[in-house]
């Protein structure tokens, strides 16, 4: 959880705690649970952004603008999850490890830095790669015909904004001391605000608020026009359709969630911790289901995506394999002289 609120750091600063309340047992289950599928489905993503990079300009199926933005988001989403699960999340419910780092990060430092720098730019990018992919669904449904020309021109473009405007608004963040406080257990990472008018929060609000008017006008538009115009569409773009309109829905969820913590006060997090493991847990959870499930559900729905991934697997499994026979074969070697 990230809070950015200048007067809650003294009041934080005098409660840390790494005790969620729980037996480590309880902990460690929790943790558990969510890497019992965050990593299977990561690798998932992980397979499936490599046979994008893979196959794009030799496969049909990966021809698609989408699929190049689609790949984008996979940097970011894998990246925000690993950087999640390797501090935020061990943090929270590994008691030992939080307890080691409480000493070394408690006090206001540029350690924390450079990590809750990219975290949130990842943060940041992978809500833009979702708004850039609704658009692009948006338009395969509605501009068909212009579809194809109009992302060929302007798919770069898209794919530069995304990764450059985050800047826009992290940069307050890359050049504050950081500081660790946890509080009940629950990892919370906080900054100095040099300029008021410069705050993360503004750029969520004004991100995150774009993309979930446009996710929700676009994600009604286009499931009215494919109840429409389903039969005569390609498969896969039904399929990259759908799982667009599961990606906003896993985003609106997200944000909700988000918006509850901002609503709700700091101190009735502090004094009902029941109300606090609930959030947090829903938090995680929703955005686990966000970040992960647009290639389940491509995965789910389209049988050449299916085989064009197991394809790919299955061509490297071989190339290794003839790798081995071939070195595996005695050689011989003669010598020859040139006059």
């Amino acid at each position: 959880m990230m809070v950015e609120i200048d007067a809650a750091t003294e009041f934080l600063r005098a409660r840390i705690s790494c005790d969620s309340g729980d037996t480590d047992f309880s902990q460690y289950m929790k943790f558990g649970i969510q890497l019992g599928y965050v990593v299977p489905f990561g690798l998932l993503y992980f397979s499936f952004l490599m046979a994008i990079l893979r196959r794009r300009r030799h496969c049909e199926v990966f021809e698609d603008s989408f699929f190049a933005l689609h790949a984008v988001d996979g940097v970011l989403t894998l990246t925000f999850l690993i950087l999640d699960i390797s501090f935020i999340r061990i943090n929270t419910y590994v008691r030992p490890i939080c307890e080691y780092f409480v000493p070394l990060l408690k006090d206001d430092s540029y350690n924390l830095t450079p990590y809750f720098t990219i975290y949130l730019y990842a943060q940041f990018a992978k809500m833009l790669s979702t708004l850039m992919m609704s658009i692009n669904r948006y338009t395969s449904v509605n501009y068909p015909l212009v579809h194809k020309s109009m992302w060929i021109q302007h798919c770069p473009k898209a794919i530069v904004a995304i990764l450059l405007i985050p800047l826009l608004f992290v940069w307050p963040v890359a050049i504050a001391k950081t500081c660790f406080l946890p509080n009940k257990g629950q990892a919370l990472i906080m900054y100095e605000h040099h300029f008021r008018w410069a705050r993360t929060s503004f750029g969520r609000i004004l991100i995150g608020g774009s993309t979930l008017i446009f996710t929700i006008f676009s994600s009604i538009v286009t499931t009215y026009k494919l109840s429409k115009l389903g039969k005569h569409m390609r498969r896969v773009e039904v399929s990259l359709t759908i799982a667009t309109i599961f990606m906003s829905f896993g985003f609106a969820l997200m944000l909700i969630v988000q918006v509850v913590q901002l609503v709700v006060p700091l101190n009735t997090f502090i004094d009902d911790p029941w109300l606090a493991t609930f959030l947090l847990g829903g938090t995680q959870f929703v955005n686990d289901f966000y970040m992960l499930s647009g290639p389940v559900v491509l995965l789910i729905l389209d049988r050449k995506i299916r085989k064009s991934i197991l394809h790919s697997s299955l061509r490297r499994s071989n190339s290794n394999k003839r790798i081995l026979e071939v070195s595996a074969r005695p050689v011989t070697i003669t010598e020859t002289h040139m006059f």
